[in-house]
């Protein structure tokens, strides 16, 4: 009886430990956007309780601008006389005094529709908007109406910082700055004519300022006028992706402020409180992520948060912190709360003015793998909350660094060639993932081409004679580059994806698939045949 009944036991528990969590605006499931499209498809009677909790004039859809002799959307109804509501949405380039609704089709679905300010009519169309103003519309006529939406968002689900500031200890909270010793930066490139980009914007630019902070938009020289077209008040020249974020950090230095770097396309920031895990197996990982509570928080507490623990921190002391690198910290329970010699991601990161490290500027992506071993190298410690996680589309937002980005992956590997040459025992390919790499500090810190013997790393012993003879045919120290010819053998397409970036000094001896799904040894034959079939080429 009593193991039948403790699975059960254990469950009630679980319930009870259970945050309860609010109903989301949008892009969720059970989201009060979709109760009103199932509503309007023939839903239950029961969703439109959901629905009308937020009245007509606090959605997305209704104008932000009215006067005398504006249609009242109460009213709103088609001409074959099909009721219209006003959505929880809105879209990018709607105008300020427009609204926008959903409505029922005959086929049952649902169509978004547009009222325009002084008359009961609906438009289906953004071109026949435009017919009708005879102008084109742009991202910049309804910018104002991503930030109203972004407000309403954040209303559902409101930022917890003053409870999540207090997990701070006495001695981390003498640290805690106010706001007004940050220079808050977002870089940025390329976005602010699109509809998704202006969204983005929108969405990170009102994180910002719900917190109380105005930040600075650092964009490339040919974007400067569209990002100041959406009413941005600061907005800077910052050049490339690696000279704007450096500019950013010269910016603060000059400012004696704190550097606070954020990409333009996180949604939010949340951090989760609890006990550890008790085993690690992901079961018990997940139970503690679970069982944790979850404080969605703004960037600038964030900010805050991370700096104060990072200066109540012993020496060596980080002058560099951020959160965990990806949006689930589920894996983290069996671990610290912070860590030191871990990779930091640059979409959201903290640094300190008195630190002359910049990113290379060479490199034009996976430059926070660089700055981080910098930090590590230099200081001897970053600061990682492994608790703490934001949300972030990265590869597939257009513009900025997925603009730098190709198909055949070419850039990639030029970019971990540099890497790989900077820092032979820290950066390295990446086990399953083409086209990565990973951090993985070495336990005697030497990690850089200068801290080992010679001008690169060094070679497996059972390569050590097979140098000597290499040596006279290829430069040991020339990088290898997978090219866009593939394979079709599949272990020599895995075999090219594991040397490619690696130095041929690297290379050789390497141990990689073999054809019996053996590893084995990287050697002279395979490179002459790889190079020979046009899979990899020497750089």
């Amino acid at each position: 009886w009593h193991g039948r009944m403790a699975p059960l036991a254990m469950k009630a528990r679980m319930v009870k430990t259970k945050a309860k969590r609010r109903q989301r605006l949008l892009h969720a499931k059970g989201s009060i956007r979709s109760m009103l499209a199932k509503l309007l498809m023939g839903g239950k009677v029961s969703l439109k309780k959901s629905t009308d909790a937020i009245p007509m004039e606090k959605r997305a859809g209704y104008r932000l601008v009215s006067g005398p002799g504006f249609s009242n959307p109460r009213n709103w109804k088609t001409i074959e006389g099909v009721q219209v509501h006003v959505d929880f949405t809105r879209r990018p380039w709607l105008p300020d005094d427009w609204c926008q609704g959903v409505k029922p089709t005959h086929g049952g679905n649902t169509y978004t529709v547009f009222l325009p300010p002084k008359e009961m009519r609906t438009f289906y169309h953004q071109w026949q908007i435009e017919d009708y103003l005879g102008r084109k519309l742009s991202p910049a006529d309804g910018f104002n109406g991503q930030l109203r939406l972004a407000e309403l968002m954040r209303e559902q689900v409101p930022c917890e910082d003053k409870a999540f500031l207090k997990l701070l200890s006495s001695r981390e909270r003498v640290h805690l700055l106010d706001a007004r010793r940050f220079h808050f930066c977002i870089v940025s490139a390329r976005r602010a004519t699109s509809s998704e980009g202006v969204r983005d914007i929108a969405c990170v630019q009102y994180a910002f300022l719900s917190a109380g902070v105005v930040p600075t938009w650092y964009v490339d020289d040919a974007s400067v006028d569209a990002y100041k077209a959406l009413g941005l008040r600061r907005v800077v020249a910052g050049g490339k992706l690696t000279p704007a974020r450096n500019r950013a950090l010269d910016d603060a230095r000059k400012q004696g402020k704190i550097c606070v770097q954020c990409s333009d396309d996180i949604t939010e920031w949340e951090y989760r409180h609890g006990k550890p895990a008790t085993k690690r197996t992901m079961d018990s990982l997940n139970a503690a992520h679970r069982r944790a509570r979850r404080f969605v928080i703004s960037p600038v507490a964030a900010a805050r948060f991370i700096l104060a623990k990072m200066r109540s921190m012993p020496e060596p002391r980080p002058r560099m912190g951020g959160a965990y690198i990806i949006g689930d910290c589920s894996r983290t329970w069996k671990s610290e709360e912070v860590s030191t010699k871990h990779f930091i991601l640059a979409d959201f990161f903290v640094a300190e003015p008195s630190s002359p490290i910049r990113f290379d500027e060479k490199l034009t992506l996976k430059e926070d793998y660089d700055y981080v071993a910098q930090h590590i190298q230099t200081h001897g410690a970053v600061l990682r909350c492994n608790r703490m996680t934001f949300a972030a589309k990265h590869y597939s937002n257009a513009g900025g660094a997925v603009d730098n980005r190709d198909a055949a992956g070419i850039k990639e590997q030029a970019n971990m060639a540099i890497l790989f040459a900077k820092w032979p025992r820290a950066i390295f390919p990446h086990n399953t993932r083409k086209n990565e790499v990973m951090l993985r500090w070495p336990a005697d810190g030497k990690a850089s081409a200068e801290d080992v013997d010679g001008d690169g790393a060094e070679a497996p012993k059972a390569t050590k004679r097979k140098l000597d003879s290499a040596q006279g045919q290829f430069n040991l120290n020339a990088i290898l580059m997978a090219t866009s010819k593939s394979p079709s053998t599949p272990y020599v397409a895995k075999r090219v994806r594991k040397v490619g970036g690696l130095s041929i000094r690297r290379a050789l001896g390497a141990r990689v698939p073999g054809r019996a799904g053996k590893p084995m040894e990287y050697r002279m034959t395979d490179l002459k045949y790889d190079l020979g079939r046009g899979f990899l080429r020497v750089c």
